[in-house]
């Protein structure tokens, strides 16, 4: 009898120290959820209520995730031509023969200095292509997509497969002789010193990779490690520091001029 009475308070005693640890642990969860409650922003203004400053401040810094085209800058170094925008009425570079290709002559110092630039450093820049004709650009889609059907591609299909790497003519940055396609076009070029030559110091004489990785979505053309686009040093430097591509950029000086 009483070797059970012990085992029966042994029993009871266990039962209140749980209840004590439960209740511990209850009281230290409420305060917790208290304090994170505490923390936690506050909710929404409702509307037509002024959004506090800081959230305001927030938003207005943050990066760039969509571009709206609005027309063509001013600056002749910043015109935007992609899939869905044409090369500008006009369009007329005068231009300048480098290596074996042409390219706008404005252009010319900067080029010619980076290749010998890259050349000190034992690096070799070779030139494939600038400045296209848009039937020359016409040539070259066309070639894609036939290219696309001898693989056995329906021709809607291979008219897209074609647009992700050869623009059509008249939607060209080569055709605005601003332009440069690098070292035979090949798509191992990232793998070499020379890409990351360029990664470094491109901007340094005013060109951009036009055809970033991480901004196909917003160029509509597929990563191209080979093609570089010249908008000036100041720009560069600026897309660069930002991690803008051109179509993003040219936004964000609508919108800085919007401000004022």
């Amino acid at each position: 009898m009483e070797n059970r009475l012990a085992v029966w308070k042994k029993i009871l005693f266990g039962l209140l120290a749980a209840a004590g640890v439960t209740g511990l642990l209850t009281a230290t969860t409420a305060v917790f959820f208290y304090a994170l409650g505490s923390a936690a922003p506050q909710a929404s203004p409702a509307a037509g209520e002024p959004a506090s400053s800081s959230s305001a401040a927030e938003e207005e810094e943050g990066p760039l995730s969509t571009w709206e085209f609005t027309g063509q800058p001013d600056d002749w170094r910043l015109v935007l031509v992609n899939f869905e925008i044409p090369v500008p009425a006009g369009n007329d570079p005068v231009l300048e023969t480098v290596g074996t290709v042409q390219v706008d002559e404005r252009i010319v110092e900067d080029l010619e200095r980076m290749i010998g630039d890259a050349a000190q450093e034992g690096l070799t820049l070779t030139l494939s292509s600038g400045y296209r004709s848009e039937e020359r650009q016409g040539e070259l889609f066309e070639q894609a997509v036939q290219d696309n059907l001898s693989l056995g591609m329906s021709l809607q299909m291979a008219d897209m497969v074609a647009a992700e790497s050869v623009a059509r003519a008249g939607y060209s940055e080569h055709n605005t002789g601003l332009a440069v396609d690098l070292n035979g076009v090949l798509e191992t070029f990232d793998e070499t010193a020379e890409y990351r030559w360029l990664q470094r110091h491109a901007y340094e004489y005013g060109f951009v990779l036009r055809y970033p990785e991480d901004k196909t979505e917003l160029t509509g053309i597929r990563f191209e490690p080979w093609h570089y686009r010249y908008v000036g040093r100041e720009h560069a430097e600026k897309m660069r520091l930002l991690n803008l591509c051109l179509e993003e950029y040219v936004a964000y000086l609508d919108e800085q001029a919007a401000r004022g």
